[in-house]
């Protein structure tokens, strides 16, 4: 028992790494954020009727983690912090199993450890651990179901292979009540595992017959699911296949891969390792390397949109405001011509950099050093293969739909990281050194202090937000008279009517009522900072026409700002104060009024 204990002392750590980020971000919020709200009046309704009734914005089927987020309000009481905290359990559960399976997969307990911390102190994973998104449960899912696996590959008995495989398949059916592409578990996952399997008949008819159970679950979920009021349907078939759809797929699925490079710079950059031994037939892969990744890079940089070829290639909702933050201390003192963007162009040489050492060390260098003695009972490169391979090819399938609506975000990549950082490290470890170095533990602090003080940021600024709203409720005005962070407004509109007037509700019919055209006046915005980023001014305008659309309750008087000079001006308020981690330290969210000739 000692020894099993010690054992999964790390796994321990990495799980009690969320909680001490949790204490250091103290991310209190009494307003949503992102989706979350949608998900949270699901889970207090919940709560309060023992019923899952949706709102008109969820995507998400929900299932177990509305239950679970309306078990911590049944302990707490109502608030969006308790309701969040379940997350970060989930986190904290994830960061535990996905130790395990790195060790379970061959990897070294010190490289499993940093492979883990790799993954949940990332800029794309950190944050959402405090929220109430589907894509925290959603990853969850898939590595339960992925321990589940390899405990079913690696059991040495026929009974305990059975049991392993059987729960893999139903309880993966059950977990993508919250997250239904999670399903791709035990409809990819599972049956992949069973070709493994297959020599052992018995525990090929038992995982077989509990596909089966779990594939009738999801049908039966689903049925369910579609006939729920105030649903909204996600079609995995693209609506067209026109050149602005194909186009909008490549741009965004190369941005895809550099985030993911990106994201896995800690274990990435130390493949360089293998340019320290330089001979002719490294330098002629490096050089056919840097013609083919590296020179097309720089000429879409210097030539193209410089913005949407810079790192991060994708935008992350939570960090992009402190991003641009650290990107203007870094180029603070510079030259007026490098100054803007330097601390993207760094991270994009650093990424350029680590994908060159990649392909160099595996076409130039493959066999260079001997494979560390692997423990017994860790699987071979093929069965990771005939595990992982298939789930992500079908993982790809509705990111591609999503890209080709230019609707693929970054956090969306969280299972396909995990895989990645499996397969890199324990690459590194067979073909580089036995242990990863302590650079990267450096690298990995630095991301993990970036992620904190970012979300930790973020987490103020909502803050602000919620205090300059009670400040105008407390004034008697109703909460329609306010808008601000889309979120607020969804939140708003919920609690006014119960639902949002989406356009894609189907049930009931004639849900949906379409509004007189209300616009913003040009000096207003109700985009979050930094999600107007990149977007063109007609889609920014389109949104906020969209949400007003959406959110017919709201009669604006007031909205709630990070400028004081915008729409009409700064009310009679005092602005709300927040502190950050990141400068400036001290900062202000104003309440304005809107134009007499806003319609309302």
């Amino acid at each position: 028992m000692r020894a099993t204990v010690k054992s999964h002392l790390p796994a321990i750590a990495c799980a009690a790494t969320m909680l001490v980020c949790y204490f250091l971000i103290r991310p209190y919020a009494e307003i949503g954020i992102c989706d979350d709200w949608s998900y949270v009046k699901t889970a207090q309704v919940l709560a309060q009727t023992g019923h899952i009734v949706y709102n008109g914005w969820a995507a998400a089927m929900l299932g177990w983690q509305a239950y679970f987020g309306a078990l911590f309000i049944k302990l707490f009481g109502f608030s969006f912090t308790a309701i969040r905290f379940s997350t970060v359990i989930e986190a904290m559960a994830t960061a535990f199993l996905l130790e395990r399976i790195c060790v379970r997969a061959g990897l070294s307990p010190r490289n499993a450890t940093l492979a883990t911390l790799t993954f949940v102190l990332s800029p794309l994973c950190l944050p959402w651990d405090f929220t109430f998104m589907t894509d925290v449960s959603g990853v969850l899912c898939v590595v339960v179901c992925l321990y589940m696996c390899l405990r079913a590959v690696q059991a040495e008995s026929e009974r305990s292979a059975m049991a392993w495989i059987s729960f893999a398949a139903l309880l993966n059916a059950v977990d993508g009540t919250a997250r239904q592409i999670t399903w791709l578990g035990v409809l990819v996952m599972v049956p992949s595992t069973l070709w493994l399997l297959r020599r052992r008949r018995r525990v090929l008819i038992a995982g077989g017959l509990s596909c089966i159970a779990g594939a009738a679950i999801v049908v039966a979920a689903m049925h369910w699911f579609a006939r729920q009021p105030y649903t909204v349907p996600s079609s995995m078939i693209p609506a067209s296949f026109d050149r602005q759809s194909l186009r909008l797929l490549v741009g965004q699925c190369l941005s895809a891969v550099g985030q993911l490079a990106l994201l896995a710079l800690p274990v990435l950059l130390m493949f360089t390792a293998c340019l320290r031994s330089w001979n002719r037939r490294k330098a002629t892969v490096f050089t056919a390397a840097f013609l083919c990744f590296a020179l097309p890079g720089m000429v879409l940089i210097h030539s193209h949109n410089k913005l949407a070829w810079l790192a991060p290639f994708l935008d992350d909702y939570m960090t992009y405001s402190t991003l641009q933050r650290l990107n203007a201390i870094a180029a603070w003192g510079s030259h007026l011509a490098i100054a803007c963007n330097a601390f993207c162009l760094f991270l994009t040489a650093a990424v350029m950099l680590g994908i060159l050492s990649l392909v160099t060390c595996f076409f130039a260098d493959p066999l260079a050093h001997p494979s560390p003695q692997r423990e017994p009972d860790s699987i071979s490169w093929q069965q990771l293969g005939i595990m992982l391979g298939p789930f992500s090819f079908a993982y790809l399938g509705p990111l591609a739909v999503r890209a080709m609506q230019g609707l693929l975000y970054d956090r969306y990549l969280m299972p396909l990281f995990a895989v990645l950082l499996l397969v890199l490290v324990l690459y590194y470890q067979q073909r580089v050194n036995a242990n990863l170095p302590w650079a990267c533990i450096l690298i990995i602090a630095i991301f993990g202090g970036f992620s904190v003080a970012a979300t930790h940021d973020e987490f103020a600024l909502f803050r602000g937000y919620a205090a300059a709203f009670n400040e105008i409720r407390s004034t008697g005005a109703p909460a329609t008279d306010i808008v601000g962070p889309w979120e607020l407004q969804g939140w708003t509109e919920i609690e006014q009517t119960g639902y949002v007037n989406f356009p894609k509700i189907q049930v009931p019919k004639g849900a949906y009522v379409p509004q007189p055209a209300r616009s913003y006046p040009a000096s207003c915005t109700t985009l979050p900072a930094g999600f107007s980023q990149g977007l063109s001014s007609d889609f920014q305008a389109a949104w906020s026409v969209n949400f007003l659309d959406m959110a017919p309750a709201l009669k604006p008087v007031y909205a709630v700002s990070v400028d004081p000079e915008m729409c009409g001006g700064q009310a009679a308020f005092p602005p709300a104060i927040y502190r950050t981690w990141v400068a400036p330290h001290v900062n202000s969210i104003y309440v304005v009024r809107l134009p007499p000739s806003f319609p309302r």
